[in-house]
Order: C-alpha cells, then structure tokens, then sequence
C-alpha cells in the first residue's frame, strides 16, 4: 500500500511538472487604485497566487496597488498603449474609449446586488467588450465596488432636497455628476488623492462613495453623516492589454480568464456580504446613518438621464435599460 500511495504521488508530481513546463516564464504587471485592505487587493493577490499554482510557478502577476502606477485615468491609457499588462478600471473611465459605457454611470439603474450582477454577466460584459476591442483592451471580468452612498458634515439627508446646495465632491463620472446636478447639489470636481484634506479643510461638505471605501480610507474622520442613497452601482473592470492576452497560448488564456472570474466573484461575497457589518463599523466611529426617501431622488432623474443619453448614444442607453428591465 506504501509502494502504492508514493508511486500515485510521483505521478501526480511528474504530471504537474509536465504540465507546468508548459507555460513559458511570464511576469504579469496588474495595477489598481484601491487600499490594499480593500476588497480589490484582496481579489488581486487571490488572481496572482492561483494563476502561479496553476502554471507551476511559471506565470508571475506582479500587483501594484494604491495607485502605484498612477490614477484610473492613467492605468487605462497604460492598457490601451500596451505599456501595462492588467488593471482595475471604471467603467466611467473607460468610457473614454467606448462612448457607451457612460450608459453604465446612470444613477439607480439598479435595485440591488443580484439585479446588477444578472445584467452584467447576461449583458454588459459582452457589450463592453465590442467597444473596447478598438483599443486594444479585452475585459476579463468585473469587481464589485459597491454601491455609492452619500456623507456629509453636520447635514443630515433624509431627501434629495437636503442636498440642494450642498457643497460636494463628486467623480468625473458622467453620471454621477449629472445625477447631484439634477438635485441642485453644488458639485465640485476635486482628485480623489486630494478628497480627505478637502473635507478635512471644509472645502466641501460632503462626498459619496461605497462604505468600504468611506471605512478603508477613513473619510469617517471628517464626516459625522452617512445616507444610505444607493444612488449608483458602482464596478469596475478588470482589463487586460488585448495584444498581450491573444499572444499567450490557449491553456494560459483558459486559466486567467478562470481566475479572473473567481476574483470577481470575491469581491461579490465581500462587498455585497459584507456592507451591513461596514455600515455598524461606521456607526461605531460615531457615524449617524439614515436612510433617504429613494423615490425623491428618482422623481429628479430626468434631466441626468438627458444628458447621459446623450453621451453615450440613446440607441445604446436604450440597450442597457431593455436589458436592466429584461433581468428585474
């Protein structure tokens, strides 16, 4: 039985070392914006470990986080000018390469976590994808970022119409800005590298961003009010330099689009599963947390809605709502 259970392990071992010379020796650069405590670090090193397991060493992903590489905006040229493997992107910045994805930043498309995911992997992956395949970007799979709520300092929101006025600080992201313009918020455009001294200086009152990001980086430092708007479901792709992917051999494709998905799929468990006990960790840094009249900010969404239509092709909106009211 000895004999049996080493001669079993020996081939196993002589399978596994054919199969690993396989691949030729790889290191891929993957860069991302956020915290390395934060669920995308986390899916990152998950994508990078398992793709060296099953290459056998082989194939190295080499993460950098935190914005090592530069901003989102920058990441995303990197890719298209294949200066850089991989990287976490959103959809609101590469939009400026597929006009449509700003479809994609329309304000409360929709209802939940499961709706949203539905329509990502039954639409929005393929659609993404014909676009971006000009730029020599290919998307792998999508993280979870979350959705966005609101904070603000010494303001408490319980309607759209407490946000009238209010200085805040909201991303380029075509919709997201259209979305706080349509309720007479005053939105401002600032970094978000500069986002924490904004608010810490009262530059702005408030900003909005998933509560993982509001805990990971401590932005409950300088806000006392958090209202769970749900405005905006926000994800990002993880996008691989196109040329740089059609050149590694069919078995490396297999396994990183595999692991792609699996990382994806982490940061669904850990943002959707995890948000209610982020929400009590903010509670308990002495943040107040209401729950806004939803319909208030829906009923003011027309002028957004214009104007996102507009940037992104009405044909296209037209598309990705068909297929928002298809997955309800």
């Amino acid at each position: 039985m000895k004999k049996t259970i080493i001669a079993v392990l020996a081939s196993v071992a002589l399978t596994s070392s054919a199969f690993a010379a396989d691949f030729d020796a790889t290191t891929i650069r993957l860069a991302h914006t956020a915290a390395t405590s934060h669920a995308h670090h986390k899916a990152c090193e998950q994508f990078a470990k398992n793709v060296a397991d099953r290459t056998g060493g082989k194939v190295k992903v080499e993460v950098y986080p935190a914005g090592e590489l530069g901003d989102q905006p920058a990441l995303a040229e990197q890719i298209t000018m294949s200066s850089l493997d991989m990287a976490v992107v959103s959809l609101g910045n590469l939009a400026t390469y597929s006009k449509k994805l700003n479809a994609m930043t329309a304000p409360f498309l929709f209802d939940n976590y499961d709706h949203a995911h539905k329509v990502i992997d039954g639409f929005v992956m393929d659609w993404m994808n014909e676009g971006l395949k000009d730029h020599d970007t290919y998307a792998l799979s999508m993280y979870d970022y979350g959705f966005r709520q609101t904070t603000t300092k010494g303001i408490v929101v319980n309607s759209a119409k407490d946000l009238k006025g209010v200085k805040i600080r909201v991303p380029p992201a075509t919709g997201l800005l259209a979305a706080f313009d349509a309720i007479g918020a005053n939105t401002q455009k600032i970094a978000y590298s500069e986002l924490y001294q904004s608010l810490k200086q009262g530059v702005v009152d408030g900003q909005e961003n998933p509560v993982f990001t509001i805990l990971a980086d401590s932005l409950f430092e300088t806000q006392d009010q958090l209202a769970l708007t749900s405005h905006y479901f926000d994800c990002q792709g993880l996008i691989i330099n196109k040329t740089t992917f059609d050149n590694f051999k069919p078995e490396l494709q297999k396994i990183i689009k595999e692991e792609a998905v699996k990382a994806q799929n982490l940061t669904r468990e850990m943002i959707s599963g995890g948000e209610a006990k982020v929400i009590e960790e903010l509670k308990g840094k002495g943040m107040n947390v209401t729950t806004p009249d939803r319909q208030s900010f829906i009923d003011m969404m027309g002028p957004a809605y214009t104007k996102i239509g507009e940037l992104s092709g009405q044909d296209e909106m037209n598309k990705l709502l068909e297929n928002v009211k298809k997955f309800k």
